[in-house]
């Protein structure tokens, strides 16, 4: 009935009325013919001559209770026509009883007060005006029937329009509040349902909890399951959050304009918890006592769970599950503190990386690697006892935390005897190995960064000693790791104050002793222990790639020397440099453009420069080893095999790679008076590089004697103590300018 363009009668037959309407007219209606048949005898006490028949009360008294037992039928067919017709009804027989009794004052009332009556209950505007029109045509028609009326009819007439006419205007304000709030609770109906979150009001001084549809739905109940009563929320609230929810309800001041707001954990109807985020705002009397409550709530179970994935994933190796470096260290952490408060309660550390696993890596590739790996991670697994914990550290690099234990050494040798059993990986047997290193809490530790420091070191000793072995950290190695670690930071600041140095040792042709070039060779000007040697500083560069900026030094600064001394001394033109790179350079993806760099910087001719590599650099990755290679070559530069037949064997890329010189190391010189079979190999080497069209060149020369019996094998060049020792940049200098004037050439 609230419709304000008004529908046709089919569409009013369809009509439903809303419930809270349809009880109003149910009671009126009732009241209605109660009021009828009271007012009856009211009446005939007031005006005992007035023509007011029952039988007509009776029929507008049944036509009310027909009315309002319709509103019981379900699905109320044809109840809106009922209503409408019972409204007409009643007014009729009013207006026929006023023209009965000559407009009585006393009908010409009741004509009104029933007007308003309907007219208050009327919703709709169209229908209010044609209920007031047929009204007063009612009023008018009766009006001119009777000669000498009781009251003037136009003064009635203006009384009624004038309350017909108000009623209007309260009826259309009215309707047009009720269509904003209608409209609004629509908006904000569908902004919940759009944002999928439950609702609630808590009325605390009635303790009635409204919960929407949503918010059982939530919870995994329908909307019967729960009640009003606030126990059907907070019974649900996980036992470890419910102290924080309470506190966040009613903890007041919290929020903005009361605002507050809680995550927290409910049971679903499955016996699962969800996570869910509830918010809310306080309504407060005039005393500031919380009196109400209303918020939404929203499930946030699957933020939560992408929150912890993401919190696993920080803290976890993506390939093997492992904790990673940061956790593992979190946890060391906490096993220190906990050392500190109970000295009695031990733990130790085990470092372990597995031996030759680029080897490995080559031989079976990334993804097979990769496979191995994770059946290590695996294994390890199965050697930790409760409170343990096992760590991938990147790379091939594990580490062990044994908490409350004073016999890691049974550990590690545990770890060892479940690395023994071959690997099963692309359909082959593969043996691994791995050496470790442990650290214990007894010698004393602050930081975890020191323990795993010690561990490691250990663990690069055992490597030392022939890997696949343990070595415990001791106070010796202790001292050496602190040594180290001062030792790399004084590294860092001496390339950066200038501290690094290069010597030049000469290389010569044996028979003549005439000068060909110089290896340059680092030392560094350490401000406290005076000069120390490549051995001191180079190993540790490489571990922590400082060998990066040392190597670059020694390259530049050794291309400006000699292209200095090329500018001084005519008879430098025909000298060539050797300078040693790292594995670590030499794979560096700019070292060419690094080297050219240098060259164009300096001026030196690439044909002079020689740069010298390791067998280790090539077996690392001997395919991308020669690329390099080639392309330094095709640029001029000569390449030189250093230490050749000390590590891997060559032998099989040796014929393949672009190589002009091989340098025959100086263990090998050194013994070969002793042993006949070193001279054998000796031999070899010399014959194998002539027959490749190489230079041979002899380090660690350092008498007549190794002279004589290299020249006589066949070796041409060689360089060492008995020729000079490496020399400072102006010893050197004094040496190219007392050359001859004429040298043999090269």
């Amino acid at each position: 009935m609230n419709d304000d363009a008004q529908p046709s009668g089919a569409e009013r037959r369809r009509a439903q009325l809303p419930d809270k309407d349809v009880l109003t007219v149910r009671w009126l209606a009732v009241l209605g013919s109660v009021a009828v048949v009271g007012f009856g005898y009211v009446y005939r006490v007031v005006l005992p001559q007035a023509h007011d028949p029952w039988s007509y009360r009776f029929g507008v008294a049944g036509v009310c209770l027909v009315v309002a037992a319709m509103s019981f039928i379900p699905g109320r067919p044809g109840f809106i026509p009922a209503v409408y017709t019972l409204f007409g009804v009643i007014t009729a027989w009013v207006v026929v009883l006023l023209g009965m009794n000559d407009f009585a004052p006393e009908y010409a009332l009741g004509l009104v007060v029933i007007s308003a009556i309907i007219s208050a209950v009327l919703r709709s505007t169209r229908a209010l005006a044609a209920y007031g029109a047929a009204t007063m045509a009612g009023v008018a028609l009766v009006a001119a029937r009777i000669p000498e009326p009781r009251v003037s009819p136009l003064l009635f007439g203006s009384y009624l329009v004038v309350i017909l006419v108000l009623f209007y205007v309260v009826v259309r304000n009215r309707l047009r509040a009720e269509r904003e709030i209608a409209a609004s609770e629509e908006r904000y109906a569908l902004a919940a349902q759009g944002a999928h979150d439950g609702l609630w009001d808590w009325d605390l001084r009635r303790g009635a909890l409204y919960l929407s549809p949503r918010w059982k739905e939530i919870v995994g109940c329908a909307d019967g399951e729960i009640g009003s009563d606030p126990a059907a929320w907070f019974g649900r609230i996980h036992p470890d959050d419910r102290a924080r929810v309470d506190a966040d309800l009613f903890r007041r001041g919290q929020g903005a304009d009361g605002l507050f707001e809680s995550e927290h954990r409910v049971r679903h109807s499955d016996g699962s918890w969800r996570w869910v985020l509830v918010r809310g705002v306080w309504v407060t009397d005039s005393r500031g006592a919380i009196v109400r409550m209303a918020g939404s709530q929203t499930d946030i179970s699957q933020r939560k769970r992408f929150e912890e994935q993401l919190v696993h994933d920080a803290l976890h190796d993506s390939l093997t599950g492992l904790p990673n470096r940061a956790l593992f260290l979190d946890r060391l952490e906490r096993a220190i503190a906990h050392t500190h408060r109970h000295p009695e309660r031990q733990f130790a550390v085990i470092f372990l990386d597995l031996d030759r696993f680029k080897v490995i890596n080559d031989r079976v590739g990334h993804l097979a690697a990769d496979q191995v790996l994770q059946a290590v991670a695996e294994r390890l697994l199965r050697c930790l006892r409760a409170g343990d914990s096992v760590a991938r550290l990147g790379g091939d690099e594990f580490a062990l935390l044994l908490e409350d234990t004073d016999e890691p050494a049974v550990a590690a040798h545990r770890v060892q005897h479940e690395l023994q059993a071959p690997f099963e990986v692309a359909g082959q047997q593969l043996l691994v190995t791995a050496s470790l290193g442990i650290a214990i809490s007894s010698t004393g530790f602050s930081r975890p960064v020191d323990v795993l420091r010690d561990a490691d070191a250990a663990m690069y000793r055992a490597k030392a000693r022939g890997r696949a072995r343990v070595e415990i950290a001791d106070a010796e190695l202790h001292a050496h790791s602190l040594s180290q670690l001062e030792l790399e930071s004084q590294l860092r600041e001496a390339v950066e104050n200038g501290e690094l140095r290069l010597h030049f040792q000469p290389i010569v042709v044996m028979e003549s002793r005439e000068l060909v070039g110089f290896e340059a060779l680092l030392r560094w000007q350490h401000p406290g222990r005076g000069l120390i040697g490549p051995e001191a500083f180079i190993p540790l560069a490489e571990q922590t790639g400082m060998i990066m900026p040392v190597g670059g030094w020694a390259l530049r600064e050794g291309c400006r020397q000699m292209q200095e001394w090329r500018g001084a001394y005519p008879e430098a033109h025909r000298l060539w440099l050797s300078v040693n790179l790292s594995s670590r350079q030499f794979l560096h993806p700019r070292l060419v453009q690094e080297i050219h760099g240098v060259l164009a910087e300096t001026g030196f001719p690439p044909d002079r420069l020689r740069l010298e590599i390791t067998e280790s650099v090539i077996m690392d990755d001997p395919a991308t080893v020669t690329q390099v290679l080639r392309r330094l070559r095709d640029s001029g530069i000569r390449m030189a095999l250093d230490d050749f037949g000390t590590g891997y064997s060559s032998l099989a890329y040796l014929h393949r790679l672009p190589l002009d010189t091989l340098k025959i190391d100086r263990s090998f010189v050194h013994q070969m008076h002793t042993d006949p079979a070193l001279q054998a190999v000796i031999q070899t080497v010399i014959s194998l590089s002539d027959s490749l069209r190489l230079d041979t060149v002899a380090e660690g020369v350092e008498t007549d004697e190794d002279a004589r019996a290299l020249h006589r094998m066949g070796c041409r060049l060689g360089q060492g103590f008995l020729f000079s020792r490496p020399l400072a940049p102006a010893d050197a200098g004094r040496i190219l300018a007392a050359l001859p004037a004429v040298l043999a050439a090269r």
